[in-house]
């Protein structure tokens, strides 16, 4: 029985083409997990409105049942309103890699009444 060798031979094109791509799948992965954050909003309610948790790796790392910097134990007043200003401490944590803190003028921007 013979077996015709140069069925299993591939042009120098093709060889090329085929380590491109492995290279672009490689290097697509490589960015989609470099770029993921390591922390995660969740909202949750409160008995005075809603607050959030910010997840390090799925641990917790921020529990906020309150508007940050105000005065008494308010909640936010709708559970988009902590999303939005979740999302801009984990921003911020990510930006600066220390604990963040928010203004008035901050939580006023993203949609939170202060007093």
């Amino acid at each position: 029985m013979s077996t015709d060798q140069s069925t299993w031979r591939i042009s120098p094109i093709r060889f090329a083409l085929i380590l491109a791509l492995i290279g672009l799948a490689v290097l697509t992965a490589y960015r989609l997990f470099r770029n993921s954050s390591p922390y995660q909003v969740e909202v949750f309610a409160t008995s005075t409105g809603w607050g959030y948790d910010i997840l390090n790796n799925g641990n917790p790392f921020i529990h906020q049942p309150t508007v940050p910097g105000q005065a008494g134990t308010v909640g936010f007043a709708s559970q988009e309103q902590a999303r939005r200003v979740g999302e801009r401490v984990v921003e911020k944590l990510q930006e600066t890699k220390a604990l963040p803190t928010l203004t008035n003028d901050e939580l006023r921007q993203l949609g939170v009444t202060i007093p």
